[in-house]
């Protein structure tokens, strides 16, 4: 291969790829609407000013939340203010509240449950379509994927299927890139781990990776280590890791709240390795959102 083929091949393959970003999630509720919309602009405009380049929508629907046509109106109303700003928009789609519960259903009803969600997954971007009217940068499945219930080589053959089937109809629909985020909480070896998340990235989607911070559930050196392993610059399949924003407060029920200010603004000092994206969860807790957004 000449040099003049070898320099082509390599920026279409480039462009396949999604590019590195700076992103911060929204968790949609429907309390947000009482914002006003000269606030959630303000809100907008000091997040692009503060680094940020993308929104990522959580969830467009959650159950039977913003299932009503003035909700999704609304939501389309957020999004087209955060590109007045200057950001990119990622939109999440389906969110099951049951999500976690039901993953633990036998190997039949689990392939039923799993068809369903992609199903749910493909009608809610035709209607963000149709409410938008324009293709946002990217989209977003909402299911979390945790080391625990997929620990199972067999029991993942179903998930594989259905992520990489997800992926193709969203495609087909939409020929943007297709996100989704991980969760660790010790329950497979790092190195298990790391191949797990090559196997999630061969289904053609872009792993983000959760540093745990938030919940702490492991030390930040535990943490690091599977960060390491699958977030890493030769041979990590994740593009990037989310970093909590927030701390969880123990008792039966869980509660978060911000990280002090001095955390936040280390986190958000945080660079990136070999130009892997940096993306926060989530506005609700930036100091910027406080006076705007209720938690």
């Amino acid at each position: 291969m000449n040099l003049l083929r070898f320099l082509l091949l390599t920026l279409v393959l480039a462009s396949q790829g999604a590019a590195a970003m700076t992103g911060i999630f929204w968790q949609p509720q429907l309390r947000d609407s009482q914002v006003s919309n000269a606030s959630w602009q303000s809100l907008m405009q000091s997040v692009r000013k503060q680094g940020f380049d993308t929104l990522i929508l959580q969830w467009t629907r959650y159950g039977d939340a913003f299932a009503d046509a003035s909700e999704t109106a609304k939501l389309v109303e957020r999004t087209a203010a955060a590109r007045k700003a200057g950001l990119k928009v990622i939109i999440g789609l389906y969110a099951d509240p049951d999500f976690f519960t039901r993953q633990q259903q036998p190997a039949l009803a689990l392939e039923n449950y799993l068809n369903r969600l992609r199903v749910n997954d493909l009608e809610q971007l035709q209607h963000w379509l149709d409410a938008a009217g324009i293709a946002p940068d990217g989209w977003y499945i909402s299911a979390e994927i945790d080391d625990h219930n997929w620990r199972n080589e067999a029991r993942r053959q179903p998930l594989l299927k259905w992520l990489n089937d997800t992926r193709l109809g969203l495609n087909k629909m939409s020929d943007k890139p297709v996100y989704i985020s991980s969760f660790f909480a010790g329950n497979m070896e790092p190195d298990a781990y790391a191949r797990f998340m090559q196997q999630l990235h061969s289904t053609g989607l872009h792993i983000w990776i959760q540093d745990g911070s938030g919940v702490g559930t492991l030390s930040a050196a535990q943490s690091q280590l599977y960060l390491n392993a699958s977030a890493n610059c030769n041979d990590g399949a994740a593009e990037g890791v989310v970093y909590g924003l927030f701390k969880s407060q123990p008792g039966e029920t869980f509660r978060a709240e911000p990280k002090s200010s001095a955390e936040i603004n280390a986190l958000l000092a945080t660079p990136s390795a070999c130009g892997k994206s940096r993306v926060y969860f989530s506005l609700r807790y930036l100091p910027i959102a406080h006076n705007i957004l209720a938690r």
